[in-house]
C-alpha cells in the first residue's frame, strides 16, 4: 500500500511536472513566433525604410538633376533673351540712324526746294517771254514736286512742316494747290468748293494730303483718262470725292491700302521699296482729325477715295468773320526748325506763294 502510493505521488508529481513543461514549452514556442514575427516586422520595415530612402535619394538626385537641367535652360533662356534684347536695341539704333538719315535728307531737299520755289517765283514776275515764261513754270512745278516730296518725308520722320497759310483757303483752292504739286496735273478735273473754306492750320496739310492722293489716282489709271474730284458739303462737315477710272483694287490690296491709312506704319515698316503717300495721309488725318475712306465704289470702274472735313477743320471766309466771334481750332502743325548750315542746307520757311500761285 505505501509502494502504491509512493508511486502514485510520483506519478501525480510527474504529471505535474510533464504539464509545467508543455506549459513552458508552449510559452517558449509563443515566444519564438512572436520574436519571429518581430523579426520580420522588423526586416519589413528596415526594407521599406531603405526603399524609402532609396527612393528619396533618387527623388533627391532625379531633383537636382531637374534642377541643373533648369539652371542649364534658365541661363539658355537668359543668354537668348539678352541676345534678343541686343538686337532689338541694334534695331533701334539702326531704326534711328536711318530716320535720322532720311530726316537729314528731307530737311535739305525740303530747303532747297523752298529756295528754288522763290527764285523762280521772282522769275516769273519779270519774264515777259511766253516761251520762257513757260519753261520757268515747268521748273517751279518741278520744284513744287520736290517739296511735296520732301514733306512726306518729314512727315514720316515726325515732323510737320511749316504752315504757309495765314487766312482761311476754299477747299476748290485746297485741291487745286494740291493738283498743282502732281506730275499729270491736267488730268484732275475739279468741280465744288468755292464756298466751303479750310481754317489755315488746316490748310497746308489737306493740301498736301490731296496731292498725295491725286497722286495715286493719275499713277494707277490710264494715262488717257481723266480723275473726277467733286467737293460738296454734308450735315457733318464737307467731303472731297476723288475718281479714277482705273482697274479697281483686289479686296486684299484695298485691306493693305487701308492699313496704311489706319495703322501709323513708319519708315522702317513699309518694305524694302516703301510707297509713302497712303502712310502720310494717314499721319495727316490723324493729326488734323480729318477721316480718309477707300472704296471700291467709283462710278468710274476704279477706285473712289472720299476725304472727310469735319465742321471744326471749316470756318467762313477771311472777310465774312468778326475777330469778336473767331474761335482758335488747336490743329496747330508743328513748325519746321533750320536746316544745320553746315549740311548746305537753309531755313525751312514758308512759301512765297500760297495755293492760287502754285496751281497757276
Amino acid at each position: 500500500m505505501e509502494v502504491s502510493k509512493v508511486l502514485s505521488g510520483t506519478g501525480a508529481v510527474i504529471l505535474a511536472a510533464s504539464a509545467v513543461l508543455v506549459l513552458v514549452f508552449a510559452l517558449f514556442l509563443t515566444w519564438v513566433v512572436r520574436l519571429r514575427r518581430a523579426l520580420q516586422d522588423a526586416r519589413r520595415a528596415t526594407e521599406r525604410e531603405r526603399a524609402v530612402s532609396a527612393r528619396e535619394r533618387a527623388n533627391a538626385a532625379q531633383e537636382r538633376t531637374l534642377a541643373a537641367e533648369r539652371g542649364e535652360e534658365v541661363k539658355r533662356l537668359a543668354a537668348v533673351r539678352s541676345e534678343l534684347d541686343e538686337a532689338a536695341r541694334r534695331e533701334r539704333i539702326l531704326r534711328d540712324s536711318v530716320q535720322a538719315s532720311f530726316e537729314s535728307v528731307a530737311r535739305n531737299m525740303h530747303a532747297m526746294s523752298m529756295v528754288q520755289q522763290q527764285v523762280l517765283d521772282g522769275l516769273e514776275q519779270h519774264v515777259e517771254d511766253a516761251r520762257l515764261m513757260g519753261e520757268v513754270m515747268k521748273a517751279d512745278h518741278a520744284a513744287a514736286q520736290m517739296t511735296r516730296k520732301a514733306q512726306t518725308l518729314l512727315v514720316m520722320c515726325g515732323i510737320w512742316p511749316a504752315r504757309r497759310e495765314t487766312r482761311p483757303v476754299s477747299l476748290f483752292d485746297c485741291v487745286r494747290g494740291a493738283q498743282s504739286r502732281i506730275v499729270e496735273f491736267g488730268r484732275v478735273d475739279v468741280h465744288g468748293g468755292q464756298n466751303l473754306y479750310a481754317v489755315a492750320p488746316a490748310v497746308e496739310g489737306l493740301m498736301h494730303a490731296v496731292a498725295e492722293l491725286l497722286e495715286n489716282a493719275t499713277v494707277f489709271s490710264p494715262s488717257r483718262t481723266q480723275v473726277a474730284v467733286a467737293v460738296r458739303e454734308v450735315a457733318a462737315g464737307a467731303v472731297i470725292e476723288i475718281d479714277d477710272a482705273g482697274l479697281g483694287m483686289p479686296p486684299d490690296v484695298l485691306e493693305k491700302a487701308a492699313g496704311q491709312l489706319r495703322d501709323g506704319l513708319d519708315l522702317a515698316q513699309l518694305g524694302a521699296v516703301p510707297r509713302l503717300g497712303l502712310a502720310c495721309v494717314g499721319r495727316w488725318s490723324r493729326e488734323l482729325g480729318f477721316g480718309v475712306e477707300l472704296s471700291t465704289a467709283s462710278a468710274y470702274g476704279g477706285t473712289r477715295v472720299v476725304v472727310f472735313v469735319p465742321h471744326r477743320l471749316l470756318t467762313e471766309p477771311a472777310g465774312a468773320v468778326r475777330a469778336a466771334d473767331h474761335k482758335p481750332v488747336v490743329v496747330e502743325p508743328v513748325v519746321v526748325g533750320k536746316v544745320n548750315q553746315d549740311a548746305g542746307g537753309a531755313g525751312l520757311g514758308p512759301a512765297a506763294s500760297g495755293p492760287a500761285g502754285a496751281a497757276r
